[in-house]
């Protein structure tokens, strides 16, 4: 029983170590992490303000815009705000992480508040996802919308151009005759793959206008995970299928293999 109970304070004592760690955790790292984020967006924001009132602001941008492309490989949209092509500068972060660091500076600006009050207003706000949430829900979206249609627009002109290049091919017989309709510009067909690594047409897929609005969105998620890796080998695609010498672009032609799984 002794025994028992001293291996029972021990269990107890090791847990009251791991609390002390945690607390040690969320103190110093998660707490203290995100209040020095809050305070680092602060500086980005009276560095934003700075950038609005400078006479040379229209300079200023198009250098950096220059230099994300040239030095960072990240191209900016056309319609993309100077205050999110000012944070794709100062944090090289990826489009979602850019996007939510925006959102929250947009918000602050909204609001009127300073860069020395910004970390109250974002723990205030319940944080920088929350703020983006919020935003999201109060505007239709359209960044997310315009970088959807630019994704479906990549992906037809992939489509469009694969056509010298197809991945594979296959005879079609009576059977596939109505493969197509006037809903749908491409054919779509049911497939599996055996034991053999063998893929087996078993069936044309009718195609209506809303599947393939579906097909195309989904592609677009693989075809175009970047944005700028795409738009360069697609347009080189589209130089391979221009070519009216196709030999003298065989280095093209193996260049867009990779197209479908950048």
């Amino acid at each position: 029983m002794e025994k028992s109970l001293v291996v029972t304070k021990t269990l107890v004592g090791k847990a009251d170590e791991i609390a002390a760690a945690h607390e040690h955790f969320t103190t110093h790292y998660v707490v203290g992490g995100r209040m020095a984020l809050y305070g680092l967006l602060g500086q980005m924001l009276a560095l934003i303000n700075e950038f609005e009132s400078a006479i040379d602001r229209e300079d200023l941008l198009a250098k950096i815009k220059y230099r994300l492309y040239s030095e960072f490989g990240i191209k900016t949209q056309k319609n993309s705000s100077d205050i999110s092509v000012l944070i794709r500068y100062m944090t090289r972060a990826d489009r979602k992480t850019a996007h939510v660091y925006t959102r929250t500076i947009e918000a602050a600006k909204a609001n009127g508040v300073t860069p020395e009050a910004l970390p109250a207003f974002i723990e205030g706000a319940g944080g920088v996802e929350r703020i983006r949430a919020l935003g999201a829900n109060a505007d239709s979206s359209t960044d997310g919308e315009d970088d959807l249609k630019e994704r479906i627009a990549l992906t037809k002109e992939y489509l469009s151009s694969r056509g010298d290049l197809p991945l594979a091919d296959f005879e079609a017989t009576e059977f596939f005759d109505q493969a197509t309709s006037g809903e749908a510009q491409n054919a779509y067909f049911v497939c599996i793959r055996k034991a053999d690594g063998k893929f087996y047409v078993l069936s044309p897929l009718p195609a209506t206008a809303e599947l393939e609005r579906l097909a195309m969105k989904n592609l677009s998620e693989v075809v175009c995970k970047d944005h700028f890796v795409a738009r360069e080998g697609i347009a080189r695609l589209g130089r391979y299928t221009n070519c009216s010498t196709k030999s003298d672009c065989a280095g093209i032609a193996i260049d867009t293999e990779c197209v479908l799984t950048i």
